[in-house]
């Protein structure tokens, strides 16, 4: 744990952090920074994964009160779905316990490209908090919860995706849903993973001073990015993501 804790570590969790939380708040793909930095530093990967989603708290943190201009309009909807998304977490989290072998890292890489590709598709905006499919949309979203309880890797791109096609929201919206919607989910998987004895706290802690700061920093940059550079970067990043995680 000494040498985990050196300063150099603590830098690289910092850095990571930042740049994930960044990149969770934008693109909904924080883990991609995050997680690979705690294997680098030695962390075993179901550890790694509670430590992860622990740190991934602080993010919450930082982006729900920063992206509320852009969800505020839709607390009805959002009070809808906490339901689902809440259970889905709890779920997913005692899965994680009770089966930490398992990987749905295939399926993931498969779900983060589809969510990927529809976000490129173009829709026309109609903001509705009364959908037609709302029971799909919660649907998706209790899965969801499972996924983010259990692993998370794009969770927050397939989130983005959904609200856009369902709710018909635009990409700034839907990331600001889902940044609501995932912090609810990942609260609850922290709580359980808690007690488990696997969560890495010292190291956690510098990961989440990263997070908090790219948390506030991501609503900023979706806020006053251009919309089609936008797309165009999440749902690549997504495709690139995918692809990586097809490979590896």
């Amino acid at each position: 744990m000494a040498n985990l804790l050196s300063l150099a570590n603590i830098l690289i969790l910092v850095v990571a952090g930042v740049a994930a939380g960044i990149s969770g708040a934008v693109s909904g793909l924080a883990s991609i920074f995050s997680f690979p930095a705690l294997i680098f530093l030695g962390v075993p990967p179901v550890a790694a994964n509670m430590t992860n989603s622990v740190a991934l708290t602080a993010l919450s943190f930082g982006s729900i009160p920063a992206s509320y201009p852009e969800w505020k309009a839709h607390k009805a909807v959002l009070k809808r779905l906490v339901m689902p998304v809440l259970t889905g977490g709890i779920v997913g989290a005692v899965a994680l316990l009770l089966t930490p072998g398992a990987s749905f890292s295939k399926i993931a890489a498969v779900l983060i490209m589809f969510a990927s590709v529809m976000i490129f598709i173009p829709k026309k905006t109609v903001e509705s908090d009364q959908p037609k499919r709302f029971w799909l949309l919660a649907l998706i979203m209790f899965t969801i919860g499972i996924y983010c309880g259990y692993f998370g890797a794009g969770a927050g791109s397939i989130s983005m995706a959904a609200a856009m096609f369902i709710l018909g929201v635009d990409l700034k919206v839907a990331s600001s849903i889902k940044n609501v919607l995932l912090g609810i989910a990942n609260t609850m998987s922290v709580l359980i993973f808690a007690f488990s004895g696997q969560v890495q706290w010292l190291i956690a802690i510098p990961l989440s001073a990263g997070f908090f700061m790219g948390g506030r920093i991501g609503p900023v940059i979706v806020r006053h990015a251009n919309q089609n550079v936008l797309r165009w970067f999440v749902a690549g990043f997504g495709i690139f993501v995918a692809v990586a995680m097809l490979l590896r």
